[in-house]
């Protein structure tokens, strides 16, 4: 057996990635990426050990291509964070098979502990800190909200990559910056504010004026 595989691990990764996006996750096994590589299964099983293997790897190797592809940074926190509930939304129209992957059943240990955000990652706990202090509201309510907009919006994504919904885009954007902007006004934090955050989007206004 030699020492080292010839095929480097992030090309099999990316093979595997493209098969679950192509035919969902039922269809990974180590046949097919070799298949999709062209070469025989040994390397493959050298390199990851088994299928187990390979599937530990993919999911942070998939996290970070959803990541670079869906996620983006704004001008400021609140900004940024709903921005990511807009990539999680792209993600479900566009990738269903990887969503089903990373969100539905195969990783049912992300909320293990309930409906509590983990605080054990510093640049996220500076994140919600710098929410907390744009909106003038504690960092426990900051929390609560970050908790309630995700569960949230992965409902829309589960719906969206079961296809038991069909909307546009545009309407589930909408729906996510409403819903975030009310319950943000039920904490107090002023419409100034707000409006002025999310970079002067008053669709919430004309949807509530109906």
């Amino acid at each position: 057996m030699p020492s080292s595989p010839k095929i480097k691990k992030e090309d099999m990764l990316q093979a595997a990635l493209e098969l679950v996006s192509k035919n969902g996750y039922a269809a990974l096994n180590i046949k097919a990426v070799a298949g999709e590589l062209g070469c025989s299964t040994a390397p493959i099983s050298w390199q990851f050990g088994g299928m187990d293997g390979l599937r530990e790897e993919l999911i942070p190797f998939a996290e970070q291509y959803v990541e670079d592809k869906y996620y983006s940074r704004n001008e400021n926190e609140l900004a940024t964070f709903e921005q990511r509930g807009k990539g999680t939304i792209d993600l479900a129209l566009e990738n269903p098979n990887l969503f089903r992957f990373l969100y539905m059943g195969e990783r049912s240990q992300l909320l293990s502990t309930g409906f509590e955000l983990q605080t054990n990652n510093q640049d996220v706990v500076n994140m919600y800190q710098e929410m907390a202090e744009l909106l003038g509201i504690t960092l426990k309510q900051v929390m609560d909200f970050a908790m309630t907009m995700m569960v949230y919006t992965q409902g829309i994504g589960t719906l969206i990559a079961s296809g038991i919904v069909k909307d546009t885009k545009e309407n589930m954007y909408h729906m996510l910056h409403n819903t975030g902007m009310t319950y943000l006004k039920g904490l107090g934090v002023k419409d100034s504010t707000l409006w002025a955050l999310s970079g002067g989007d008053r669709s919430d206004e004309s949807s509530s004026n109906r």
